[in-house]
C-alpha cells in the first residue's frame, strides 16, 4: 500500500495544475452618439421690388440774353474815348517816359519811376473803385460808370481786371519781341517762365477784342461778371475835395463838346 500511495503522489506532482479561465466581462454596447439636428434656416421673405423712380426730364431754361437795365443810356463815343485816355494817362502814363529813357540808352535808375507808377495804378484801379463810388478817374471826368444787369455797380475786381488789359498787352508784346529776336523762349529757367506767362497774358485781351467785334456790347470781362455796361451819368451832388475838382474837369470837357452824343462803339 505504501508503494501505491507514493506512486499516486508522484503522478499528481507531475501533472500541471489546471489554469483557470478568467471570463472577461462582456462589453456593454455604447449608445450611438446623438447628433444635434442643425437648425433649419427659415427662408427669407422675398424682397419687395421697389418701384423705379422715373426721373423727370429737366426742362432746359432758355438762355436769356443779357441786356442793359432800364433807365440807363449807353455812354457816347466821346465819353468812351475820354475815359480810355484819362485812365491810360493816370494808370500807365508813367511808362511812356520810362520807355523813352530806356530807348535813349540813359543810365538813370528807373526804380523811383516804377514805384510811382505802381502807386498810380493802385490808386486808379483799386482805391478809386473800392472807396470812391466804384468809378475810376476816367469815369469821373467822362461822367460814366459801370452797371450790371441788376442796375448795381460791379465789384472792384472787374474794374481792376479791365484796367490791367493794357499791361497784359505790354508784357505779351515785349515777350513776343524777345522770343522773335532770340528765336527761342529764353536761356534761363526764370526767363522761360516769364516769357511763357507773358505770352499767356495776351490771350485775355485778344478774346476780349474778338468778343467786342462779334457781339458789339459785351467783351470778355463784361460777360464773366454777368453782364456789365458803361453808361452815362449826371453830375454828382454833394462831392467835396478832390472829387469836386474831378467834377469841374468834367464840366470843362462837356463844355468843349467832348461828351456829346455820337456814334456808339464798343468800350
Amino acid at each position: 500500500m505504501g508503494l501505491l500511495e507514493k506512486a499516486g503522489n508522484i503522478q499528481t506532482e507531475d501533472t500541471p495544475p489546471a489554469t483557470k479561465v478568467v471570463q472577461q466581462p462582456e462589453a456593454v454596447p455604447q449608445p450611438a452618439p446623438v447628433t444635434e439636428a442643425k437648425p433649419v434656416k427659415k427662408a427669407k421673405p422675398a424682397k419687395k421690388a421697389k418701384p423705379k423712380k422715373v426721373r423727370e426730364k429737366k426742362t432746359k431754361t432758355p438762355r436769356v440774353k443779357k441786356e442793359m437795365p432800364d433807365g440807363f443810356e449807353s455812354a457816347t463815343r466821346g465819353q468812351r474815348i475820354i475815359r480810355r485816355v484819362v485812365d491810360f494817362a493816370v494808370s500807365y502814363g508813367w511808362s511812356v517816359p520810362l520807355i523813352g529813357i530806356s530807348a535813349w540808352g540813359s543810365d538813370i535808375d528807373p526804380t523811383l519811376i516804377i514805384l510811382l507808377g505802381i502807386g498810380l495804378m493802385s490808386f486808379n484801379l483799386w482805391f478809386m473803385p473800392s472807396y470812391a463810388g466804384k468809378r475810376t478817374v476816367g469815369n469821373w471826368i467822362s461822367r460814366t460808370r459801370y452797371v450790371n444787369s441788376r442796375a448795381d455797380p460791379p465789384i472792384w475786381v472787374y474794374i481792376l481786371l479791365k484796367g490791367l488789359t493794357t499791361i497784359f498787352v505790354i508784357l505779351g508784346v515785349f515777350a513776343l519781341f524777345v522770343i522773335v529776336g532770340n528765336k527761342s523762349i529764353g536761356e534761363g529757367t526764370f526767363e522761360q517762365i516769364f516769357n511763357v506767362i507773358a505770352l499767356l497774358l495776351l490771350f485775355p485781351p485778344l478774346i476780349d477784342f474778338s468778343m467786342y467785334k462779334m457781339r458789339g456790347d459785351l467783351g470778355l470781362w463784361d460777360t464773366v461778371f454777368g453782364g456789365v455796361w458803361l453808361v452815362r451819368t449826371t453830375k454828382s451832388t454833394g462831392t467835396k475835395g478832390w472829387l469836386k475838382r474831378l467834377e469841374s474837369i468834367s464840366d470843362w470837357t462837356e463844355s468843349k463838346g467832348l461828351l456829346d452824343e455820337q456814334e456808339e462803339t464798343s468800350s
